[in-house]
């Protein structure tokens, strides 16, 4: 059993897609929430109008022939009776569904630190929702501040505010910079100085994973192209109307988009396998030591570097995925979709 379905965990499934037809004598069930896989590095790309959400999605069922799909929630692990509680449906009908091995694939959530205001306030971008509830606030808040009677309050429809200075940060205020100054022009009560975008990064250049001088490069292209950033800065509070950050600043707006932070899948606080910082602990083949059957990957597992100490930078390697979709370099789960 397999639970997720994100790059991980369809990779996995189509593994023993490529296993099942060969005849191997396999039973192998893949869950997930969501009956499509999303290729989220897309996601602003979406959000912006570049792309249209079926270039980013692909039925799971049109995926996998062979391996079985659950459409459901995940509700419970039993590690010990080798089972996982499964729910599905408007009524939520539980099921209870054994396993020999078990492939944990659960991927992350969002963390939001604590910070007043910011889980009930902020916008992420980790969903095909996500993507169109930010396009449609983009629209409605340049439709709304076109009208000559918001000339008093346009501050907050047209300033738009980004936390997160990683790869989902930069490439979600690139995508909104560009689809605003582009859109501005066919509202005649809005002129483009107007407009305020602004990046809130922790760190003293934006996109530590390219290092220090490829980031200093692309912030000074955001820069170039209008966009104000805030380095050494955090979020410190939000509010309906505002966001206070740490270097002193208020801004007034009504668009927060958070992507400054994950946490392992919650899920895993319930397991009593060892963890790192709430990551399963995997050895080098992916396996949970004292757990026979067990297995993790991806965002919820801390796997080792055979060359390092440290665990494997996977923000880097998917985005190393994304330059091969761009570059129309084929890799197996596309060719499966055709």
């Amino acid at each position: 059993m397999i639970l997720g379905g994100g790059f991980g965990g369809m990779y996995a499934a189509l593994e023993f897609e490529r296993a099942l037809a060969r005849g191997a004598n396999l039973d192998v069930t893949l869950v997930n929430r969501d009956n499509f896989f999303l290729f989220t590095p897309m996601l602003h790309e979406v959000a912006a109008s570049d792309l249209d959400i079926t270039n980013i999605v692909s039925p799971i069922r049109k995926l996998l022939r062979r391996v079985t799909f659950f459409h459901g929630d995940i509700e419970a692990v039993d590690l010990v009776q080798k089972r996982v509680g499964l729910s599905h449906g408007h009524e939520q009908h539980c099921h209870a569904l054994p396993y020999d091995h078990l492939v944990l694939a659960l991927g992350s959530t969002t963390n939001f630190f604590d910070i007043p205001g910011l889980a009930t306030r902020a916008l992420t971008m980790k969903s095909l929702s996500d993507a169109i509830f930010l396009r449609n606030r983009l629209i409605a808040n340049l439709e709304e501040a076109d009208f000559e009677c918001a000339a008093s309050f346009r501050a907050p429809l047209l300033n738009f505010v980004v936390a997160g200075g990683g790869f989902a940060g930069v490439e979600t205020i690139a995508a909104m910079n560009d689809f605003l100054r582009e859109a501005v022009r066919y509202f005649p009560h809005i002129r483009e100085e107007m407009l305020r975008i602004i990046l809130v990064n922790s760190g003293k250049v934006i996109l530590p994973e390219l290092g220090e001088e490829l980031g200093a490069y692309a912030q000074r292209k955001l820069i170039a192209n209008k966009v104000e950033i805030h380095s050494n800065c955090k979020v410190t509070a939000v509010t309906d109307h505002d966001v206070t950050l740490s270097d002193g600043t208020t801004v007034t707006t009504n668009t927060l988009v958070w992507t400054a932070g994950v946490s392992p899948h919650p899920l895993l606080d319930t397991l009593p396998c060892p963890k790192a910082k709430g990551r399963v602990l995997v050895n080098e083949y992916l396996e949970v030591p004292g757990w026979l059957g067990l297995w993790a990957f991806g965002d919820c597992a801390l796997v080792p570097g055979r060359k390092t100490v440290e665990s494997h930078p996977r923000p880097r390697n998917m985005r190393c995925v994304k330059e091969r979709w761009r570059l129309g370099i084929s890799w197996p789960l596309f060719e499966a979709t055709g």
